[in-house]
Parts: C-alpha cells; structure tokens; sequence
C-alpha cells in the first residue's frame, strides 16, 4: 500500500474516519478541529485562507473515566468553511489547572471535545449543580472532526 505524503496538499482537511454516535439532543453544529501545532494559531483558516474570527463558546470535553466539562473556550472560526478550531496546548494548559485542585488524578488523562453547549445551559450549570443529562439536553455534536498536517507555508 503505498504511503501518502503528510504534506501534499490533498491531506489537507481530510476528515477523521471513526464514525461517531451522537451524544448531544440538538443538531450538529461547526466542523471542528483540534490544533496540535503549539506554534501555529490560524490566523487565517487552513482550508480556504480566508482570515479567521474569534468566538467564544462553551465546549464540552469528556475527561477519562467519565468526567465531563464544559470550557467558556475562545476559539478561531472561519464562517466560509463552518471550520471552529481551538488549540490543543490551551486545553490541556486548562484541564491541568483545573483538575490540579479539583481531582489531581485526572491530570494528564486522555480527553475528547465533543461538542458545544446551548449558552443558556451552560450559564445555568454554571450557577447550580445540575445533571450531566440537562448540559446533553443543549448540547451540538460537531458535524465532523478533520485534521490538517503542516504544508510547506507553516512556519514559526
């Protein structure tokens, strides 16, 4: 089987192949991706690059073993690709501080940021101790998760 090259423009965007079932109770919403690159902030979108806009949204992130959160997260997002990327270095930088004083044994568990909460729920359970149930209720699944590898343009 022959090997694709990580950097030949074709491997951009590509989208993950593992089929998810759907948590959240509301439709999908944004294409998402996961910034690995510490020293790449997306300026401007990797896939049509249009420049990129910040948007602030609570995110919902499960935490090894079932511990889930919600992050008031900003995040870059492209309005022509419906393409919302957060960094993956400020997430972990986030998860650590908070589980370094809430659960010091989940600091450095694996994570999967699933989707986004409804605003309104996640100012509620913000203000109270509600079931995990209420935040599924107003959450949005992302319709699909892609990865982009570094092309020849990406520097530090």
């Amino acid at each position: 089987m022959k090997k694709r090259d990580s950097n030949h423009p074709s491997s951009l965007g590509k989208k993950e192949k593992k089929k998810r079932q759907q948590l959240g109770k509301l439709p999908p919403l944004y294409r998402f991706f996961l910034n690995l690159y510490k020293g790449v902030r997306f300026s401007s979108c990797p896939q049509c690059a249009n420049k990129t806009q910040q948007r602030k949204l609570p995110l919902f992130i499960h935490v090894s073993p079932k511990q889930p959160v919600t992050l008031n997260k900003t995040c870059r997002y492209c309005s022509n690709c419906d393409l919302l990327i957060t960094h993956q270095d400020e997430i972990e930088d986030i998860l650590s501080r908070l589980f370094t004083t809430l659960n010091p044994e989940l600091v450095g568990n694996d994570y999967l940021v699933i989707g986004t909460v409804e605003r309104a729920t996640w100012k509620r359970t913000m203000q109270s101790q509600l079931p995990t149930q209420v935040t599924l209720d107003a959450l949005h699944d992302f319709k699909e998760v892609v990865s982009f590898k570094p092309a020849w343009g990406w520097r530090r």
